[in-house]
């Protein structure tokens, strides 16, 4: 079923309740749209800046975890602390070994003090005696986890969270004697680092921030106030980015960046019920906003439809009834208070009603005047056949008394009006608008003799093609008109006819004065009219772009002194022809 006949077939009070209603729709729809489009701006703009916010938070925290290891490495490699540990291992003195052990401690202490979140640094030596120093010396490790590790690591640091505490991480280095770098191994340096304080001293995050530190599939940090509970590690590492995840129940945006240093990966965790809170406010005023628009509109546009659509129904009730014949009646009604455009209907029906009553009334007045108008026009008519047999008597009566001219000009003129009279139908063939031309050449070879040169030639099937009739000869006529007269010497004027491309160009080309560019635009334009038949140019223009369209036409080109082609443009039918 086709929407628009139902539509033409309502009512105006309905049409213009549907055009609101359909108004209604098409901005509640564009408003859904920018919404979904708003929306989803606003989380890729949280995404973005949660993005940033962790790079920043990632970088920070790198710096000052790099900041232990580079801690670690001094302390290995401080001159005391060497001294003190071979002192200890090779020792047999135990003084000296107490002495050792008090510099150690309090070497030791010196390093565990320089920042507020280590929590300890213990040493391990050759023999396996532990030397625990700091804040919190309960902290210990899985040696048998954590010492085969060090060993491998060919005295570079090694990450590794404490299995006993939480978010306690330690940075473990083998410690080698550089005494003659001999590089025998004295034992192992464990800084151990309370992440908790790492975080609030660096970044201080607010207790509802669910970020999480890991490494590879252990997490080495969880913030302890998160809201997330246990989370599973991902299989695979992932690099830097974001995306939505359901965890426990809950959606959450991921955002991770992986260290630029370590193993360590940084997670951020966003609640969506924080991101889609604003959303759901802005959804339900949108909705309640919709909703009253729709009850309003609906209300409104009835009444207003109402209003506009009575006055009209009252001038169609009226028209109907001067349909039927009742002119007084509606004169009677027709008035109308309103200055609107349906006032002025109301207001022009009635001037048109008065003048349909005067025209009435005048008509059988003219009746008899337009039937002897009509009589006297058909007795005024000349019978065609009269004027051939008149003109063929002239010629025979030449023939008899030997003027060979008069004849022919006679039989050619006879000829060129049966051609143009006879032939009914606006398009003729090519061949039928050249039998005219030849016929007016013929009359003015006698008239100008030696002084007026044709010549014709074609690449066409004359039959094939059509043309509005009398489209060339007037040309011709024009060029004799406006050249031949107003010269001296002889005249040439040829016609051309060859296909272009998918149309035929038609050119009639004299040697005259030639014309100038205003003189042609006048032309065009109309303003300048035929000096002899009165057929003028652009009647054949507007002619041709009638039967055949507007790309056909007629086109000028002429040089002052040179002379002037004028070409014909027409659609191409099929044949080909002769030279």
């Amino acid at each position: 079923m086709q929407i628009k006949p139902i539509f033409r077939n309502l009512k105006i009070r309905n049409k213009i309740f549907a055009v609101s209603l359909l108004l209604l729709m098409i901005f509640g729809i564009l408003g859904i749209i920018s919404y979904q489009f708003f929306t989803s701006m606003y989380e890729d703009r949280i995404s973005e800046e949660s993005a940033a916010m962790l790079q920043l938070s990632s970088t920070v925290l790198d710096e000052e975890l790099a900041g232990i290891e580079d801690l670690s490495f001094k302390a290995i490699t401080d001159d005391q602390v060497q001294k003190d540990l071979r002192t200890i291992q090779q020792s047999n003195v135990n003084f000296e070994i107490y002495q050792a052990k008090v510099r150690l401690q309090e070497r030791l202490l010196y390093f565990a003090t320089s920042e507020p979140y280590i929590a300890a640094i213990q040493v391990i030596d050759s023999s396996g005696l532990k030397y625990t120093y700091g804040f919190n010396t309960k902290v210990e490790l899985d040696k048998k986890e954590i010492l085969p590790l060090v060993a491998a690591s060919k005295g570079s640091n090694v990450w590794s969270k404490n299995g006993e505490e939480e978010n306690i991480i330690s940075s473990a280095r083998l410690i080698r004697s550089k005494e003659n770098l001999d590089l025998r191994e004295m034992g192992y340096l464990i800084i151990s680092v309370d992440m908790n304080a790492l975080i609030e001293e660096t970044l201080n995050f607010s207790p509802n921030k669910n970020f999480i530190i890991t490494n590879g599939q252990e997490i080495f940090y969880q913030n302890p106030d998160s809201e997330i509970g246990a989370i599973n590690t991902p299989e695979k590492e992932r690099g830097e980015g974001y995306q939505n995840e359901r965890i426990n129940g809950k959606d959450y945006m991921s955002t991770y960046v992986h260290s630029r240093f370590s193993d360590l990966t940084y997670y951020h965790f966003l609640p969506f019920s924080d991101i889609t809170q604003q959303n759901a406010v802005v959804k339900s005023i949108m909705v309640l906003t919709f909703l009253s628009m729709f009850i309003l509109s609906i209300i409104v546009s009835r009444k207003a439809a109402e209003f506009i659509s009575k006055p009209l129904e009252d001038l169609s009730r009226n028209m109907k009834e001067v349909q039927s014949g009742d002119f007084e009646h509606t004169l009677e009604r027709l008035d109308s208070d309103n200055e609107d455009e349906i006032g002025l209907l109301h207001s022009n029906f009635r001037i048109m009603i008065d003048k349909i009553n005067d025209l009435i009334k005048e008509n059988y007045k003219k009746q008899l005047m337009i039937k002897e108008t009509e009589y006297k026009a058909l007795q005024a008519q000349i019978n065609p056949h009269f004027l051939y047999n008149t003109l063929d008597s002239i010629n025979w009566m030449a023939r008899i008394n030997q003027q060979k001219k008069i004849s022919v000009m006679v039989e050619a003129l006879g000829n060129m009006m049966r051609n143009i009279i006879s032939k009914k139908e606006a398009l003729v063939t090519l061949k039928d608008e050249m039998e005219i031309v030849k016929h007016y050449i013929t009359i003015q070879e006698y008239r100008f003799e030696n002084r007026l040169n044709f010549a014709f030639h074609s690449l066409l099937d004359l039959e094939s093609h059509s043309i509005p009739k009398l489209s060339i000869q007037p040309i011709v006529e024009n060029a004799i008109a406006h050249g031949l007269e107003e010269m001296t010497s002889q005249c040439d004027i040829t016609i051309y006819m060859f296909p272009k491309a998918k149309d035929i160009e038609i050119v009639i080309e004299d040697n005259g004065p030639g014309m100038t560019e205003e003189r042609i635009d006048a032309i065009y334009r109309g303003e300048i009219h035929s000096k002899s038949s009165g057929i003028g140019l652009k009647n054949i223009i507007e002619r041709i772009k009638l039967m055949f369209g507007e790309e056909y036409g007629v086109r000028i080109e002429s040089t002052p002194g040179v002379g002037t082609k004028v070409k014909i443009i027409i659609p191409y039918s099929g044949g080909e022809g002769h030279v």
